[in-house]
């Protein structure tokens, strides 16, 4: 019961050390990030190129990739690149970094080590299913308050208000099935004038914007969840046919979901 609740907050909270010992490279210019991560640089160096922005990490750098981010990133090895990163997501309800423009940027660094100790705490009950899950919470509450309290976030220009009640219901409820006819009900316009702003303002059609939203939070738990098969994640999050599940993927993110979970990963 108290995992559950907890896991109406959060759809992911994962703390994992990855090391690498040659160069590489990862390119995430064409495929959003599908969850936020806050990376601990603890040996090695970095280069994330992010649309005209760069940025240099080294030892000691903390580093904040909101999520749907489009990147570049270039590790060095020297000899081995060791980072601790910490993925996480709101669920839709609960999502206090939605409706704003957050940049990838570089985080205050000052009190690194007592924040590294929070994430390990995280890394120790993040798979506790018993009152232990409340250490791993309010370790990541603990990093958040430090972390984000100086961050760079700006209001995004809201499309139209009119359109609100629609969009957050997408965003809570993308697993169910819904009408356009319904969506336009929330907003007390006609399904035609609905549709009209919708896609003029958001660039796709509500259903579109839907499946979007669908395969960006099933793509998350591909990688974040791998002890279900592809076909319980698309029965998980709203598909009946792994089939067109496969298809509507592959369209939004490039590749098949089976070669999504083979190449990439959550860093």
């Amino acid at each position: 019961m108290i995992y559950a609740k907890i896991q109406e907050i959060l759809s992911l909270l994962l703390s994992v050390q990855y090391t690498q010992r040659t160069n590489v490279e990862y390119d995430y210019s064409k495929q959003p990030r599908p969850c936020h991560n806050i990376v601990f640089m603890l040996e090695g160096k970095c280069t994330i190129q992010a649309n005209d922005t760069t940025i240099q990490l080294k030892q000691g750098d903390i580093l904040f990739i909101p999520k749907n981010t489009t990147y570049k990133s270039q590790w060095y090895a020297t000899p081995k690149t060791v980072f601790h990163s910490l993925h996480f997501s709101f669920h839709p309800k609960n999502d206090m970094l939605a409706n704003h423009n957050i940049p990838i940027q570089l985080l205050d660094n000052t009190h690194f080590h007592d924040l590294y100790r929070l994430l390990k705490d995280i890394e120790q009950y993040q798979f506790s299913k018993n009152a232990d899950s409340f250490l791993a919470i309010a370790a990541f509450y603990g990093i958040c308050g430090k972390l984000f309290s100086k961050i760079k976030i700006s209001e995004t220009k809201p499309f139209n208000k009119t359109l609100s009640p629609a969009i957050a219901y997408i965003h809570q409820n993308y697993k169910r099935q819904f009408t356009v006819e319904y969506l336009a009900n929330l907003c007390f316009l006609s399904p035609s004038r609905f549709y009209y702003l919708f896609k003029k303002q958001i660039g796709v059609s509500p259903i579109v914007y839907k499946n979007k939203i669908s395969v960006q939070n099933s793509a998350q738990e591909l990688l974040s969840n791998k002890e279900l098969s592809i076909k319980e994640i698309a029965q998980k999050h709203g598909f009946s046919s792994p089939i067109y599940f496969e298809r509507l993927f592959k369209n939004v993110m490039g590749k098949t979901p089976s070669q999504y979970r083979k190449e990439e990963s959550l860093i």
